[in-house]
């Protein structure tokens, strides 16, 4: 049987996404929380922080630790941080901080502290975009991903993370049987990744994307996709699905106008000029209705 996919075009959620308007302000433009990555990796949380900033979210917090935060503070003066040193502080953050958009993963470790991170921000909070580390280090016992996932989640596996957390799936299937069969399984919203990635719904639909470029194959180019998806989910915002279908396009476009020789950081800035040639497309459309 063959296996139906949409082509991720604007058309799909232009008219959902979550422009600035006249009367906003920082709070009403909702909040992202990055988990901070290990002293090692924390260019990996940076990109994520900016390219969520730079998507149009209202303020973004970095926890980061003791060892971590005057680096974040020196390389990133003006992004939020917290310094939470323990699991029982960060539950008490997570408490505080229910309504926020988490992302964990970029520059985590695939190690148990990041598993029990993890954990602990599935079972406490609505939304979250899980990804890189946070994946892996289920690799041992995925089922306990796939339990605290939900339609309000996000995972954005590469195919090498993808198979790592779903060991069951045969290798040699189509990867839109595979995205398919992990959805039973986890029962979320995934984007597979690759020259073209596959956003799978957590109720079955999937949407293919082709609006890409294969300068995207480089570091650092996941953490950036994995903040731009964070920020345009939420309340009076858009849904996970559509915000990764959403994330992925411009992902995909920011590399196009860029050209040869990218790095992750020409995509972040590259940002404002997707988005302005976004706008045009929404003005145009509401004028031809």
């Amino acid at each position: 049987m063959k296996l139906k996919a949409f082509k991720n075009i604007p058309k799909i959620w232009l008219s959902k996404f979550p422009w600035k308007k006249q009367k906003s302000h920082k709070y009403s433009r909702g909040k992202v929380v990055v988990m901070g990555g290990q002293k090692s990796m924390t260019g990996a949380t940076i990109l994520s922080a900016e390219s969520a900033l730079r998507a149009g979210v209202g303020s973004v917090k970095i926890i980061c630790t003791k060892e971590t935060l005057p680096i974040y503070s020196i390389k990133f003066p003006s992004v939020l941080k917290k310094e939470i040193n323990n699991l029982n502080s960060l539950k008490k953050f997570i408490n505080k901080e229910k309504s926020s958009i988490y992302l964990i993963g970029p520059g985590a470790g695939s190690n148990n502290l990041t598993k029990q991170k993890t954990l602990l921000l599935l079972k406490r909070v609505k939304h979250a975009v899980v990804d890189a580390d946070a994946l892996t280090c289920f690799k041992k016992k995925p089922k306990e991903l796939y339990r605290f996932l939900d339609k309000n989640k996000v995972i954005t596996p590469h195919p090498k993370e993808f198979h790592s957390i779903f060991p069951s799936i045969n290798k040699s299937l189509g990867n839109k049987e595979k995205l398919l069969k992990a959805i039973s399984l986890a029962k979320t919203n995934i984007v597979l990744k690759g020259a073209v990635t596959l956003i799978g719904s957590f109720d079955g639909k999937i949407v293919y994307n082709k609006h890409t470029s294969s300068e995207l194959a480089v570091i650092g180019s996941g953490d950036v996709l994995s903040g731009l998806i964070a920020s345009l989910i939420g309340k009076n915002k858009m849904n996970p699905f559509l915000a990764a279908c959403a994330g992925v396009w411009i992902h995909g476009d920011l590399a196009k106008q860029f050209g040869s020789g990218l790095i992750a950081e020409d995509i972040i800035k590259t940002i404002p000029h997707t988005l302005k040639k976004l706008k045009k497309w929404k003005t145009y459309s509401k004028k031809n209705r």
